[in-house]
């Protein structure tokens, strides 16, 4: 073996015994602007706090939402102009099904007393979910004219007795929330699984700890609310307004929009690549 050649040898086990180096080499992303990472602040449920607590503390720092309506709401049926006005703001209204169905028995779950019989994922069929999900898509769109949705899991489940139905809703939405920690690199995202946050009785200390995350590693951090101010799995106010605090106070690096527009932002990366 000439010189040459094994200089080509030993990169070649270098190359072998280092596979980050391809993971390096592949992860090129980029956020507008020059941002380091990105947020997404969604609420899920159609709740009156959404209307009367966070949409106006989010017009308060200049911030846009998404909210994850269930068309069932009552706040849905009661307020459909204040939600109408909300979207009309610029926050993004998403498809949270018609009736919030839940896998009711899952091991490790616990109670899930709250779920009724009719609407227990195990007992729905694929027609009857791509039906509640396309007129949950009609709903919203009688609401705030628009064509485009996105999508989040009902108790993050994803599965009709033990079949994943998340390939067969893409042609229907942009983009579809998960749950799961923050994501280390953007390679590792997929937009029909995208990680977020539960948050529920946390301090505004933990919810930055999740921007902060996502900051560190260059990717994007996606809450996950409901009751905000007072409710079911809720977050204090205070707490709500501590993490807006500290987004506003690093703008320069943070790039806070709505998960339809981040979730746009990926993929048009992507397919530039």
């Amino acid at each position: 073996m000439n010189l040459s050649s094994k200089k080509i040898a030993t990169v070649i086990c270098v190359l072998l015994m280092s596979p980050c180096l391809f993971a390096q080499s592949t992860e090129n992303f980029t956020w507008p602007d020059g941002k380091k990472a990105a947020v997404c602040l969604t609420y899920d449920d159609g709740l009156d706090c959404h209307l009367d607590v966070v949409g106006p503390v989010l017009d308060e720092y200049g911030f846009k939402g998404t909210f994850f309506c269930t068309g069932s709401s009552q706040s849905i049926a009661n307020r459909t102009d204040d939600w109408r006005d909300l979207s009309a703001r610029g926050h993004e209204l998403g498809n949270h099904t018609l009736f919030h169905p839940c896998i009711k028995n899952l091991p490790g779950r616990g109670s899930f007393d709250w779920v009724r019989p009719e609407y227990d994922l195990d007992t729905y069929s694929f027609p009857q979910l791509m039906a509640e999900l396309r007129t949950a898509n009609a709903l919203l769109k009688a609401i705030d004219g628009k064509k485009e949705r996105t999508f989040a899991y009902t108790c993050v489940d994803h599965s009709i007795q033990g079949v994943d139905f998340a390939d067969s809703i893409q042609h229907m939405f942009v983009a579809a929330r998960a749950d799961g920690p923050v994501p280390k690199k953007m390679n590792e995202v997929d937009l029909f699984m995208m990680q977020s946050y539960g948050a529920s009785d946390v301090s505004g200390q933990e919810l930055i700890a999740e921007v902060k995350a996502a900051q560190a590693n260059g990717t994007v951090a996606t809450f996950m609310f409901h009751s905000v101010g007072g409710g079911y799995l809720n977050v204090s106010a205070e707490a709500h307004r501590q993490l807006l605090q500290y987004l506003k106070a690093n703008e320069e690096v943070l790039w806070v929009d709505t998960f339809g527009n981040v979730c746009k932002h990926i993929r048009e990366v992507r397919n530039n690549d």
